[in-house]
């Protein structure tokens, strides 16, 4: 018996063609350090002219865009955990999905630390999203708004989405972006950033926000 394998007919098992991307950027002050800031882009890749179902896109240059996340504002890239997974089923018309999840170790971290991993993790998904296929940019409504900060907030922390509670929101109309401060029932706080990269909702920050230390003074009357 001949296997299909090796007679050089065509393949069975195929990974298909990426229809989604998914990255996610994570910082943390070591291995065992939980996450402090967490970014999220979503995408959809175009079909290619002429149809056909073949995979355009190159999952190397997508991680060689990803590059400047690993500094930081350091001179030297800093130690890094990455995954990449890709998800396919010949079953119906289901998408190919395409995920890349990267973590980040940065040591102790500053406000200018802060600053210059939001500004290279711009820069990267900005490339990113040239590579894929940039998105058209489209007005973000508030419902929209409040359920893609719970769903990124519950995809970086692992969080009930429904259980996240809206404590504050600003919307900035001029960038196309909302930024929200969300609570779990347990008093965890997270700042979320929706559409950060050039308006686009498909792009998310979450910072998750240091515990309050309650005082026990009491100020003059």
């Amino acid at each position: 018996m001949t296997s299909r394998a090796v007679d050089g007919s065509r393949s069975l098992l195929t990974l298909g063609r990426v229809d989604s991307v998914r990255v996610q950027v994570g910082y943390r002050a070591s291995p065992e350090a939980p996450v402090d800031r967490h970014y999220l882009l979503d995408l959809s890749v175009p079909e290619p002219d002429g149809g056909g179902g073949e995979d355009v896109l190159d999952e190397r240059r997508v991680l060689a865009a990803l590059e400047p996340v690993l500094y930081a504002g350091a001179d030297a890239r800093r130690h890094y955990s990455l995954h990449q997974h890709r998800w396919h089923t010949s079953w119906g018309a289901s998408p190919g999905a395409l995920e890349i999840g990267l973590l980040v170790d940065t040591g102790p971290r500053t406000t200018v630390l802060s600053e210059a991993s939001y500004d290279g993790v711009t820069d990267a998904f900005r490339d990113v999203m040239e590579l894929v296929g940039r998105p058209e940019r489209t007005p973000t409504s508030r419902t929209a708004a409040v359920h893609r900060a719970r769903g990124a907030a519950a995809t970086a922390y692992a969080q009930d989405p429904d259980a996240l509670s809206l404590r504050a929101e600003e919307h900035h109309p001029s960038d196309n972006s909302w930024t929200l401060t969300l609570r779990s029932t347990a008093g965890e706080e997270y700042d979320v950033v929706v559409g950060f990269v050039e308006g686009y909702a498909g792009s998310v920050s979450v910072r998750h926000l240091p515990p309050i230390e309650a005082s026990d003074s009491i100020g003059p009357e």
